[in-house]
C-alpha cells in the first residue's frame, strides 16, 4: 500500500497520461451505456492501477473524440443549415413550437414576446434547416441577473421586458436561459436526436466564435419541460436544481410544474464547450 505523499506522487503521474471513466465519458459526451458500448465495440481497453478503478489512455479518447467530431463537422457541413433566426422566419418557430408544446405557445402575447426579444438581441433563436425545411431551433437569451433569479424560480422565458435582455458582447460575464428546444414533430424519434445533436453542435461553434470576441458566458439555466427536453439536459450536463409550480398558461387555477436546470460553465467538461474555453481563455490573454 503506498505511502500518502507516494500516492500523490503516483496520481499526477497517473492523470498525465490517463482519464478516469468518468472523465472520458464526459469528454465524449455519452451516457454510461453508450460509452460502456463504444469501449467495447472499438476494443479499447480499460487499464487497471491500485485502488481498482479503470483508467483509460488519454491518447485513446482525445483520438476517438476529433474522429467524431471530424465525423459529425463533415455531416452537419453537408447535410443542415445553421443560423439565426429573423424576424421573417419566426412564423415557422410558432408552428414548430406550437406542435412540440401545445395551444399555449402560440397565443398572441407568446408570439409578440418572440418578436420583442429579437428585435432586443438578434441572436436569441437559432435555427437549424434541412433542405430549406426548418428541422431544429433553440431560443438562447441573456438576461441580468435579477431576472435570472425570477426564472429559477420558475417564471417562464417569455415573460421578461426587454430592459432584462443583455447582448453577446465582452465586458462582465452573462448569464443565459435556453427557453424552447424543439425538434420537427412529423419524423421519426432517431431523426429527432439527430437534429437536436446537429442544433448542439452547430451552437457550439457559435459559442466557440462568441468566445474569440471575448463573450463570457457564466451559466445557462433552462426548463426541462417535456421528456426529451430533460433527456437533452441531462445528457448535457445540467444539474436539475428543484421542481417549481407556476399558474398554469391555459388556466391560472391550475398549477403547471417547471422543473429547473443549471449548468455551470466553468464546472462543466462538456465536450461542446472545450473550443469555446479555449478560444474565451486565448481572447483574455491577449487582452490582459
Amino acid at each position: 500500500m503506498p505511502r500518502p505523499n507516494e500516492k500523490l506522487i503516483l496520481d499526477k503521474e497517473i492523470a498525465k497520461r490517463y482519464y478516469t471513466a468518468k472523465q472520458a465519458q464526459q469528454i465524449l459526451g455519452m451516457d454510461k451505456d453508450r460509452f460502456n458500448y463504444i469501449m467495447r465495440s472499438r476494443e479499447i481497453q480499460r487499464v487497471p492501477f491500485l485502488g481498482g478503478q479503470g483508467y483509460f489512455k488519454k491518447s485513446d479518447i482525445d483520438a476517438l473524440q476529433n474522429e467524431i467530431e471530424a465525423f459529425l463537422l463533415l455531416g452537419y457541413q453537408s447535410e443542415f443549415k445553421f443560423r439565426p433566426a429573423t424576424l421573417d422566419d419566426l412564423r415557422d418557430e410558432d408552428t414548430m413550437a406550437y406542435f412540440n408544446f401545445g395551444e399555449g405557445s402560440r397565443s398572441p402575447e407568446r408570439n409578440a414576446s418572440r418578436r420583442l426579444y429579437l428585435e432586443a438581441n438578434p441572436y436569441t433563436s437559432f435555427h437549424l434547416y434541412n433542405s430549406d425545411a426548418l428541422v431544429a431551433l433553440i431560443n438562447l437569451v441573456p438576461l441580468k441577473h435579477e431576472a435570472i433569479l425570477e426564472f429559477r424560480q420558475g417564471k417562464r422565458g417569455w415573460m421578461f421586458p426587454r430592459e432584462m435582455i443583455e447582448q453577446y458582447e465582452p465586458g462582465h460575464r452573462l448569464e443565459c436561459i435556453i427557453i424552447d428546444l424543439a425538434t420537427i414533430t412529423s419524423t421519426t424519434l432517431s431523426n429527432r436526436k439527430r437534429y437536436a445533436s446537429a442544433l448542439l453542435h452547430n451552437l457550439a461553434i457559435q459559442f466557440e466564435q462568441w468566445g474569440s470576441q471575448g463573450v463570457d458566458i457564466k451559466s445557462i439555466d433552462a426548463c426541462g419541460g417535456t421528456m426529451e427536453g430533460k433527456q437533452i439536459l441531462a445528457h448535457a450536463g445540467f444539474v436539475h436544481t428543484g421542481t417549481y409550480q407556476i399558474p398554469s398558461i391555459n388556466d391560472h387555477n391550475v398549477q403547471s410544474n417547471r422543473p429547473m436546470y443549471h449548468l455551470d460553465i466553468d464546472a462543466s467538461d462538456l465536450g461542446l464547450l472545450h473550443r469555446y474555453k479555449e478560444a474565451l481563455s486565448a481572447w483574455k490573454e491577449q487582452h490582459k
